[in-house]
């Protein structure tokens, strides 16, 4: 179990931006020793996953098997089915097997891409360890799971490591998998600022920056007693998914500046309902209005209302221009506020403005997407996911445009992050489990 898989001296990564090199890891050291969990933690933007994704790659110095979980598993799924997905290169797998221990029974015929996030993050999980690497690299491998499945998820990993001569190394902004590991390696733009065991880095203030909980507002929203006409109504709406079984009926009622968090199991159907909410998915049965105006009366999509804005799970859904300054003239609400103010408003470097959106780091695309909604003047306003794979200060900026949205603003929430939620101001509301299918 001392056996070094991995050894790197003075290692540096740059990336190709127009006319010029942009550093992004600099003089790193790294040992990986068989029998061993490093977590690695930074700030959003220190090169987590620029790491990791070097190391799985085409030029890495590995020599061993290994493989890697991108924290968009959209980013990895390739095949029409589940089951194909899994058998992918591998044609005498059990993916009978796979399904069953990773909680996605009954679904490998189905088009992975119409999976919830959870479930897509744990199919890309179960391909990964399908090719018996002894390196995992995993990306916030609990990111974008409900409290139940994370703790099986960080279960599975020390199952899997003790289980043969291997390695894992996952890159986190979470406290609890920081915990389980066995090294961790914490990295500042680029740089290697801590290294150490959970034990001599527990209570060091660079990581307690990193993954200290949430900061209470110091003036706490307090949502209107009694609400006005609701801006957002859903009413008796149903869903079916593709999958089979479905979700409903829900009913909201959102009245100017109220707060509604979305809480529930993976699959359950809240990214559904905010994307019912936004225009772009038709319920089954039931309705939806927004401002007193029905969506969805004459077609599947609704995209004229301009009332409601989404600041989807993936938060490179929302971008269709080739920089930040233009996604910001996309809306006309920004008015004369400039890319770098609104970069400034969620903690990002104001030459960032330049860029495309897309070559952002996962963290920097999530908070610049939330901006983007949370700065506008939209009467609805709809997050999903919202704190998934950020960091302290990128938790704290986001809170922090919470409390500046304009009054009369409803924010309807997804996220199984019920601490997030109460922190915004919401009042949180449980989805059941998703119904099943009949017989």
């Amino acid at each position: 179990m001392n056996e070094t898989l991995l050894s790197l001296r003075d290692f540096n990564l740059s990336r190709r931006t127009g006319e010029a090199d942009q550093p992004i890891l600099s003089h790193i050291d790294l040992d990986l020793q068989a029998g061993t969990w490093l977590a690695v933690v930074g700030a959003n933007g220190a090169g987590k996953s620029s790491l990791l994704k070097y190391l799985a790659g085409e030029e890495s110095p590995l020599r061993v098997p290994h493989a890697i979980m991108f924290q968009d598993p959209d980013e990895q799924i390739i095949a029409a089915t589940v089951r194909r997905e899994l058998s992918l290169g591998r044609p005498d797998v059990d993916t009978h097997a796979l399904l069953n221990e990773f909680s996605l029974t009954g679904l490998g015929d189905l088009d992975p891409r119409l999976l919830s996030a959870g479930q897509k993050q744990r199919l890309v999980l179960a391909v990964a360890a399908a090719g018996r690497p002894r390196i995992l690299f995993c990306d916030e491998p609990v990111a974008l799971q409900d409290p139940a499945q994370s703790r099986w998820v960080l279960d599975w990993l020390r199952r899997w490591l003790a289980a043969g001569d291997r390695a894992l190394v996952t890159a986190t902004c979470d406290r609890r998998e920081v915990l389980q590991a066995d090294m961790i390696l914490v990295l500042e733009a680029g740089r290697v600022a801590l290294r150490g065991t959970p034990k001599d880095l527990g209570d060091h203030p660079r990581l307690m920056a990193l993954l200290g909980p949430d900061p209470v507002p110091e003036n706490p929203f307090a949502p209107p007693a009694t609400p006005a006409d609701p801006v957002l109504a859903v009413t008796e709406a149903g869903f079916d998914f593709a999958a089979g079984g479905g979700c409903g009926p829900v009913n909201l009622r959102l009245g100017p500046g109220q707060r509604v968090g979305l809480t529930g199991p993976n699959g359950c159907g809240k990214s559904t309902v905010l994307a019912a909410c936004a225009g772009v998915r038709k319920p089954t049965s039931g309705a939806v209005s927004l401002l007193g105006r029905l969506l969805y009366q004459r077609r599947d999509l609704d995209l004229h209302h301009g009332a409601a804005l989404l600041a989807p799970q993936f938060p490179e859904y929302l971008f269709t221009r080739s920089t930040v300054g233009q996604e910001m003239a996309v809306d006309p609400d920004f008015g004369e506020m400039s890319p770098a103010d609104l970069l400034a408003a969620v903690g990002l470097d104001p030459a960032l403005a330049d860029r495309n959106p897309h070559s952002l780091s996962s963290g920097q695309k999530r908070r610049l997407a939330l901006a983007l909604v949370l700065l506008s003047r939209r009467p609805v306003l709809l997050l999903d996911e919202p704190s998934a794979g950020l960091d302290r200060a990128g938790r704290k900026r986001i809170l922090d445009l919470i409390a500046r949205v304009h009054p009369e603003a409803a924010l309807l929430v997804a996220s199984h992050d019920r601490d997030f939620l109460t922190a915004a101001g919401c009042q949180v509301v449980e989805m059941p489990a998703a119904r099943e299918s009949g017989p």
